[in-house]
């Protein structure tokens, strides 16, 4: 019996876990706690920008209303300086016809002497001097009396100027577009 007997080795496993094992565990453990804390900078970071977003929307919107605010003020004061407008020409249309009629109810009924202070308001002239073609010629246009027919051009003339402040308004509107 020479010969020498191998017996097979057999390892008994212990309590314990081995070191690399435990390595690994340690590695993976630390990786998913790093995960968690980048996933939550992640979701703060996001949650900062969906909001820096929402408050950039409503400031939008709030300076499109008052924009849209400022438009329609400027449209209704057009639209009063229009119908300021509309209203001083009807006034001065119904001093021209007042005044028509005023001159055609003298001329249907003349008084003693009163033809020649009616000739003197019109025109500044005598009665007699220039007929009734003068009268026909001076009542076409303006009107009867040299006053109304002053007040008729003062009438053109401030309508002009609304017109002046409707083109500017015009163009502060189309800034607002």
């Amino acid at each position: 019996m020479s010969e020498k007997v191998v017996l097979p080795k057999f390892d008994i496993p212990s309590e314990s876990a081995h070191p690399v094992v435990k390595a690994v565990a340690i590695v993976g453990a630390l990786l998913l706690v790093s995960m968690l804390i980048l996933g939550g900078a992640i979701w703060k970071r996001r949650a900062a920008q969906i909001a820096a977003e929402q408050q950039r929307d409503a400031l939008i919107a709030a300076r499109t209303a008052e924009a849209n605010a400022a438009i329609e003020a400027a449209k209704a004061r057009v639209a009063e300086a229009a119908a300021k407008e509309a209203a001083a020409k009807a006034e001065a249309a119904a001093k021209i016809e007042a005044a028509k009629l005023a001159a055609a109810a003298a001329k249907a009924h003349p008084a003693d002497g009163s033809n020649a202070a009616v000739a003197d308001a019109s025109g500044g002239h005598h009665h007699g001097h220039h007929g009734k073609a003068g009268a026909k010629g001076k009542g076409k246009g303006k009107g009867d009396s040299g006053a109304v027919a002053a007040k008729g051009s003062d009438d053109k003339k401030s309508a002009a100027k609304g017109g002046r402040d409707n083109a500017a308004i015009d163009k502060l509107l189309a800034q607002f577009k």
